[in-house]
């Protein structure tokens, strides 16, 4: 572990915590039952490793001073004038996150996972996946010898199932997404697993350390661009990769880095952040349509969501499911094949700019989380 952590607290009530996992989130937040995820604290300066690339470059910052590498991060950032244009803003650039390893920004939160489950002894690593994640934990687990159980559905796409079994994974198929966290409880109880994915109802999100991960997004921002986006829109579900993004902003802004932390909206297939207006109600379930766009689907909300757009002066927005094959065509259209759920933002930031929420000449970008070879081919050829 980083010897920088000095300490760990809960994003809610402020609890200083020791270092820990934490697979329930904060222990005073769960007996109050209102569960909320905790993060790290880092002694000394914001620094980077100036001889470095990739997510290696900001170890001093992260929870682990070494971890297996695939080559995740560096990812390219790219502007589309044309698609700036039609939608009347200053630019619009894309965080091609897809060129990851395995294809998608969960590469950047699993070298801590196994890591963490290697140097505390757990014999397996396992996740509640329905795709991305459960390829990339199966693909770092193999690369760093550890035992990797994926429990999915029926539903997990062909293309992600073997995937999965091509890294040496052992996938296990529940009859119920929510019936994948009871069963990871269980496991983590009675046989030691580590859970890479949250494992609860109401939700805290993954792994304390892997998200820690996710902060690099922002510093390579911060590294690449001479001004930062005004807003950034970020696919969700359970908010993993908001909160990340988020943290990572604030330590820079903590350091004197930045200025102030660019405006960060929650896109989502239906209303569920959106709708929220405290963090008690966190605890609801909510209905709605995600089955063109698995990886931001489910019916639950987290603390850390609602806390990265309160802080951020962020929001949520939403549009519904069939606009999710026309948003993938307008993008390829563009040269980007984007995955189902990193599409989405395109159709959502046409309904904020038509609705004023964000006005013309803001500069705008979008974390375009996986690539579109990973969607169904029925999706597009029907």
């Amino acid at each position: 572990m980083n010897t920088r952590i000095s300490r760990m607290y809960c994003i809610q009530c402020g609890a200083v915590l020791e270092t820990g996992d934490y697979p329930y989130g904060c222990p005073h937040c769960l007996k109050a039952g209102h569960p909320s995820s905790v993060s790290f604290h880092y002694d000394g300066e914001w620094e980077v490793r100036e001889e470095v690339r990739g997510m290696k470059r900001y170890a001093r910052m992260l929870p682990c001073d070494d971890f297996p590498s695939l080559g995740e991060g560096n990812t390219p950032l790219i502007s589309i004038p044309p698609l700036a244009d039609k939608y009347g803003v200053k630019e619009l650039w894309f965080k091609n996150e897809f060129q990851n390893p395995t294809g998608s920004h969960k590469d950047r939160m699993n070298p801590f996972i196994v890591t963490r489950a290697k140097e505390t002894g757990h014999k397996v690593v396992a996740a509640a996946s329905s795709g991305n994640e459960g390829v990339s934990l199966a693909c770092y687990a193999a690369l760093a010898g550890i035992e990797c159980k994926i429990v999915g559905t029926d539903a997990i796409n062909p293309i992600w199932r073997a995937a999965i079994i091509s890294a040496g994974a052992e996938l296990i198929i529940m009859p119920t997404a929510s019936g994948r966290w009871t069963f990871l409880r269980e496991k983590m109880e009675t046989a030691g697993w580590l859970s890479a994915t949250n494992v609860m109802d109401p939700p805290v999100g993954s792994c304390c350390f892997g998200l820690q991960g996710y902060k690099t997004i922002s510093y390579e921002l911060y590294e690449e661009m001479e001004i930062l986006p005004d807003y950034i829109m970020v696919p969700v579900a359970r908010g993993d990769l908001l909160w990340g993004i988020y943290e990572g902003f604030a330590e820079l802004k903590a350091a004197g880095r930045i200025g102030k932390i660019p405006h960060l909206i929650a896109v989502e297939p239906f209303p569920r952040i959106e709708t929220i207006n405290g963090v008690e109600e966190c605890q609801k379930n909510f209905e709605g349509e995600y089955e063109k766009t698995p990886s931001i689907g489910g019916t639950t909300a987290t603390v850390q969501s609602v806390t990265a757009l309160r802080e951020s002066g962020g929001f949520a927005v939403s549009v519904p499911q069939d606009l999710v094959e026309p948003s993938i065509k307008e993008l390829g259209g563009y040269g980007l094949y984007l995955e189902s759920s990193s599409a989405l933002p395109i159709a959502c930031l046409r309904k904020l700019r038509q609705e004023g929420m964000i006005p013309e000449g803001a500069g705008v970008l979008v974390i375009a989380t996986s690539h579109g070879f990973k969607n169904p081919p029925e999706m597009m050829l029907t």
